[in-house]
């Protein structure tokens, strides 16, 4: 993904926010895009060179977290609804991401191998990031009557 097409991708510009707002240095802010986001993507054999051993590095649950934050954002752009994310991670590596959104509950994601969180590429991630901001969406609008509970 070039640098136009992470800039004009919705979910790629919120995650690179939420990234960002993190950095008190302000060093990541004229880092470009892609290196910024160089972390998320993982070729196969990357991952499988890291050890499902011991609790997963506490980076690699920080980019879980911003990665659901922005799916949240895009969700609550989308539907007008405040969307707010739950974690509950084993210190195995598994567990499980809720999007809630009132008292329903519009994502619900499983996770396991999270030692070896990544994806093959910034257009993997942003796509796998749409099937799930999409299915957010489709839920509260199938019961936005618990959603505004």
């Amino acid at each position: 993904m070039t640098a136009t097409a992470t800039s004009d991708n919705t979910f790629i510009k919120s995650l690179l926010m939420f990234i960002r707002a993190h950095d008190q240095s302000s060093a990541w802010d004229s880092m470009p895009d892609e290196e910024v986001l160089a972390p998320y993507i993982l070729s196969k054999e990357q991952r499988r060179e890291i050890p499902l051993f011991g609790d997963p590095d506490p980076d690699i649950l920080w980019r879980v977290e911003q990665y659901f934050n922005a799916i949240a954002m895009a969700i609550e752009t989308r539907s007008g609804r405040a969307v707010a994310p739950i974690m509950k991670i084993h210190h195995e590596g598994w567990g499980r991401m809720i999007l809630t959104a009132g008292k329903l509950v519009a994502v619900n994601s499983y996770m396991r191998e999270l030692h070896r969180f990544g994806f093959d590429s910034i257009e993997e991630m942003s796509a796998k990031a749409q099937k799930l901001i999409d299915e957010g969406v489709a839920t509260i609008e199938k019961y936005p009557d618990v959603a505004a509970a």
